[in-house]
């Protein structure tokens, strides 16, 4: 059981890149930094596909990745654990919610609106008023998905979870500088579109403390 526990664990951490190559897909070659949201959607159609499927791909690999947490959780803040895991499931859903809805569907809707006639101009009202209704559901998943960073922010700087106090800054510090990379390569090559990969990458903090009980277990157990 520690053994599935640590390798769903990694499959999570898996699952954070596979859903960054998705975001490739979606925003490589856009302005990523626009206001314009209409520029973020001229995208082929065989692209907004191929990152949809890409997209299930990481969807099942950070399922497993919240399962681990999630028994990570029990084993540790034991009922309280399953109160504290609901924010993280949430978090998934604001994953599939965002990136099947706003980052895949919304492109091919546009797409498909532009083939039947409507112009730019009458898309954007659509899509201005669509957002009024689609902001605060947006907002209440992204505090309600990462407050799981402050559970297990919280779990290591206590010794709850039995991990030593610098995994914090290697974990957080290791992606800033990746993030760094990218927008370094992001300004030389002016392919801003790479930065649209960053946020899902964020979400492997959830599980590399995850897959580091789990081992840290499994050695306990040898």
């Amino acid at each position: 059981m520690v053994s599935s526990n640590r390798k769903m664990a990694m499959a999570g951490i898996a699952g954070t890149i596979v859903y960054a190559i998705a975001d490739g897909f979606l925003y490589l070659g856009t302005d990523i930094a626009s206001d314009n949201k209409i520029s973020l959607w001229q995208v082929p159609e065989w692209r907004l596909m191929t990152s949809m499927w890409i997209g299930v791909i990481g969807s099942l690999l950070l399922l497993l990745g919240f399962i681990s947490l999630a028994r990570m959780f029990e084993k540790v803040f034991k009922k309280a654990g399953k109160f504290l895991i609901l924010p993280a499931f949430l978090c998934i859903g604001g994953v599939l919610y965002m990136h099947f809805t706003l980052g895949v569907y919304a492109p091919l809707t546009y797409n498909s609106a532009v083939k039947a006639g409507v112009s730019a101009e009458q898309f954007s009202v659509l899509l201005k008023n669509a957002e009024s209704y689609m902001n605060p559901l947006t907002g209440v998943l992204v505090v309600l998905g990462y407050s799981t960073e402050i559970v297990l922010i919280y779990g290591i700087l206590s010794g709850k979870f039995g991990l030593k106090k610098r995994l914090l800054p290697i974990m957080f510090g290791g992606y800033f500088a990746l993030v760094a990379v990218i927008v370094l390569i992001a300004k030389i090559t002016g392919e801003y579109g790479l930065l649209g990969s960053t946020e899902s990458l964020l979400e492997m903090t959830f599980f590399i403390p995850a897959f580091c009980y789990w081992k840290k277990e499994e050695q306990k157990c040898s």
